[in-house]
């Protein structure tokens, strides 16, 4: 049976209905950073029917490079998603387990549709080829309308993430400044429970 995960090029088959398995390869480049990949999984795993597999033979599976660009989905003679973990900076735990969230579907907390009613933007403090990583979502296009914002999710960013001059780029509507999440939340754990 196929699954197709929002945001996930391809559609991961499972023999048995209460698994879904996401077959990956992780570059040579990597090994020295396997077990800290292998953790991220875990962990995901833990709170989800999801189980990450190597890549055999499956056409369509998640790739993780030591290229630089975060995540992205491309297509060759086939499907797969990639993860980049290119300088060394984003092969921490929280990093990879972000990215790994990205590839089975989910965006960022602060892009949510309803976002304005929680956060502020600070447009002018943010690099321009970041301010994409803010824009707001359609409610179509967000998987979790019917969850209240979480500034403790894997996928807030923090109050300074991609400023260019040191400023805030994101505050709470009443001014508090967000932490850098290393963790996933509680509201995460069930999101990915109804996978």
């Amino acid at each position: 049976m196929g699954f197709r995960y929002p945001g996930y090029l391809c559609d991961i088959y499972t023999a048995d209905k209460y698994l879904k398995e996401i077959p990956f390869d992780i570059h040579y480049s990597l090994d020295h950073s396997r077990r800290l990949i292998e953790n991220a999984m875990a962990e995901i795993e833990n709170y989800s029917r999801l189980v990450f597999i190597p890549r055999y033979d499956h056409k369509c599976y998640l790739r993780i490079t030591g290229n630089y660009s975060g995540y992205t989905i491309e297509e060759d003679n086939g499907c797969y998603s990639i993860i980049n973990l290119g300088y060394n900076g984003r092969r921490r735990f929280e990093v990879i387990l972000h990215e790994l969230m990205h590839a089975i579907g989910f965006s960022h907390e602060h892009m949510r549709p309803d976002r304005d009613r929680f956060v502020k933007i600070f447009w002018e403090n943010i690099e321009p080829e970041f301010q994409s990583q803010y824009r707001k979502l359609t409610y179509n296009e967000y998987l979790w309308n019917d969850f209240e914002m979480d500034y403790e999710s894997i996928m807030m960013y923090s109050s300074f993430a991609y400023s260019k001059n040191g400023f805030i780029t994101m505050v709470t509507n009443n001014g508090a400044e967000i932490g850098i999440n290393t963790k996933l939340s509680y509201s995460d754990k069930v999101k990915l429970t109804l996978l």
